[in-house]
């Protein structure tokens, strides 16, 4: 047996992923188990089936998180018949995120990807994911929620809470959660140069956010799967999970640093509050106009700037497709928007009744309470990709 198709770590990898491929590797696949003893055999078969009859050239790798039921013995048996087939024992180590990293920090493709080691991931989608390449496309995730997806008898808890994720997702982290339609999604390829030499630092069970939100990703493209019913074993999804998924989330959230487009998003923000207040002092107090009629036409002025600046550099990397998705975008910050600027009037007008303040303190005590509410608004409505 080749010694580098064994290899037994403590922790989860002193290694690095680095931006240096086998020109003879073009994808390398990571397949992150514990206690999949029944289930390893027959999906790493079908994956090594798939790829050679399609002719791409590859390497799989098992890491296992040191299984009970010794799940990395069995795949340690497959290297034999299987010479693509690379095997990483963790000890001392858990988390199925980590052990992503860990072994995409051992691979040599150029594009590096991760499947269940469940069998609910279907592997004849690989060559159908590999295809969505291009010069632009940088990450192709394999979708639940797009048309021709789906999930199995989720219970009515399970479906709520996996939308639940996704929409706390969007409104944290409008700019990575927003780029694809299954934020949680386990099955998915990546471009090496996307994230060789970031500092990955995943929670949990779900590492697309990390990619995501610390690679250098320009695109994303996804493409419809069903997510299969397992054969053996039970599902592992704990409610813990979704805690790790919130922690994850908040962690992403508080480093701005790593995090441009929520930086763009706020800085966007910010800069339509103060538009929009100048833009309204001048009015009412320059022109004279009514305190109706100036926060109606100042609120407007703050909406467009938004739309143009959100549109054209926050969310400057998720593709519009057509003039129709872009309209849509428009139609839904105005929207979203105009209605928050309708609330702001009568709130306006309501505190100028019952309280002693004057009309600028009033509005700039408004416009600084509401503008994030529409700010988040607006972007869960318009910025969500488009269902194809």
């Amino acid at each position: 047996m080749d010694t580098e198709s064994f290899i037994c770590v403590e922790g989860n990898s002193s290694k690095q992923i680095i931006d240096d491929s086998r020109p003879d590797t073009t994808l390398s696949l990571v397949i992150p188990t514990f206690n999949e003893a029944e289930n390893i055999t027959p999906l790493i078969q079908q994956l090594y089936f798939v790829l050679t009859e399609k002719n791409i050239s590859h390497e799989l790798i098992v890491v296992d998180d040191d299984s009970p039921d010794k799940t990395w013995e069995v795949a340690k048996e497959l290297t034999v018949e299987i010479p693509s087939l690379k095997v990483i024992r963790r000890i001392g180590s858990s988390g199925l995120a980590t052990a992503v990293v860990c072994g995409w920090a051992h691979a040599s493709g150029r594009f590096l990807g991760v499947i269940d080691g469940d069998g609910q991931h279907p592997p004849e989608l690989l060559p159908d994911l590999l295809s969505k390449f291009d010069e632009e496309i940088d990450v192709v995730v394999a979708s639940r929620h797009l048309p021709g997806g789906g999930v199995p008898n989720w219970s009515k808890m399970r479906q709520l809470l996996s939308k639940g994720a996704q929409a706390l997702g969007v409104l944290l982290l409008p700019g990575t959660v927003g780029q694809v339609t299954d934020p949680m999604s386990g099955y998915f390829l990546v471009d090496r140069k996307v994230i060789a030499n970031c500092d990955l630092q995943p929670v949990g069970y779900k590492i697309l956010l990390e990619v995501l939100a610390r690679g250098n990703a320009n695109k994303v493209a996804e493409f419809p799967y069903y997510f299969q019913l397992r054969e053996s074993g039970s599902s592992k999804v704990r409610a813990i999970h979704y805690l790790d998924y919130l922690r994850h989330l908040l962690r992403l959230r508080v480093d701005p640093l790593r995090s441009q487009a929520l930086v763009r998003y706020f800085g966007v923000s910010f800069m339509a509050l103060v538009i929009d207040a100048v833009f309204f002092f001048w009015i009412f107090d320059g022109l004279g106009w009514n305190l109706t009629r100036s926060a109606l036409l100042s609120g407007e002025v703050g909406i467009l700037f938004t739309i143009l600046l959100l549109d054209l550099w926050t969310f400057a990397g998720r593709p519009s497709r057509n003039f129709i998705d872009r309209f849509r975008r428009l139609v839904g910050v105005q929207i979203a928007l105009g209605v928050i600027l309708l609330g702001r009037l009568v709130l306006i007008n309501a505190l100028i009744t019952w309280s002693n303040l004057e009309a600028l303190t009033v509005f700039l005590i408004v416009l600084i309470g509401t503008s994030p509410v529409g700010h988040l608004l607006g972007s869960r409505l318009t910025w969500r990709p488009a269902r194809r």
